[in-house]
């Protein structure tokens, strides 16, 4: 894997002062209505951002990039900052008010309200190709296992017989949890390669990042 670069810090100098705390409450009160759809209290800092999307230098023109639950868009800043002139972007949120602020934060990039297990059909109606890469801020240890399977079903659709790889995070503290090895485990029945990244430090609460490509039988 080839080393992650540090990307520039976005210029924040046109942008309101207090967005970060906004964000973060915001966040967290979507947590607390809906824990099993958001599946953190805070956004996902600036390192397990860089570290969640890695390079995308390899990306040609025309291809895309898809992004699961971006969330307030902390990855997708990265992703904006990085992806060569030319390809493509989709982020799919399910939390209709993220979606809509991810709309206006990000008025160049593409966000489709729905949820990750359709990725299929999402792209079929989009006419979008396969991706390239997939990150994915997708709350795996929260999820129950039909939503888990419905994703895996559709990681494997979108990577086979291609050089894709898909990128997630899981916390720390929650690495030994039913339900997130319930998913690395199933992953790895699907998957041929799997390379954990971390633990970012620098991030509440600190999280590695999972990393899977090769489809087995694919």
């Amino acid at each position: 894997m080839a080393p992650l670069s540090a990307a520039p810090e976005p210029d924040l100098s046109n942008q309101p002062k207090l967005r970060p705390v906004r964000d973060g409450l915001g966040f967290f009160g979507r947590f607390l209505k809906n824990p099993t759809s958001v599946g953190a209290v805070l956004p996902s800092s600036r390192w397990l951002a860089r570290a969640l999307v890695g390079s995308l230098d390899h990306i040609r023109p025309g291809e895309l990039v898809v992004e699961y639950g971006p969330g307030t868009g902390p990855a997708t800043e990265v992703v904006r900052q990085r992806l060569p002139q030319g390809t493509r972007y989709l982020g799919i949120e399910l939390e209709p008010r993220f979606r809509d602020l991810l709309a206006r934060r990000f008025p160049t990039m593409t966000f489709h309200q729905g949820s990750a297990g359709d990725v299929q059909r999402i792209l079929a109606d989009r006419d979008l190709p396969r991706p390239a890469r997939i990150i994915s801020g997708l709350p795996f240890a929260s999820l129950p296992p039909a939503v888990q399977d419905a994703v895996v079903d559709g990681l494997v659709w979108a990577m086979r017989d291609s050089d894709c790889d898909f990128r997630t995070f899981q916390y720390a503290h929650a690495y030994g949890l039913k339900a997130a090895r319930r998913f690395r485990a199933l992953m790895n029945e699907r998957f041929a390669h799997f390379e954990r990244i971390g633990p970012i430090v620098r991030n509440v609460p600190p999280a590695f990042v999972l990393r899977y490509r090769g489809v087995r039988g694919g």
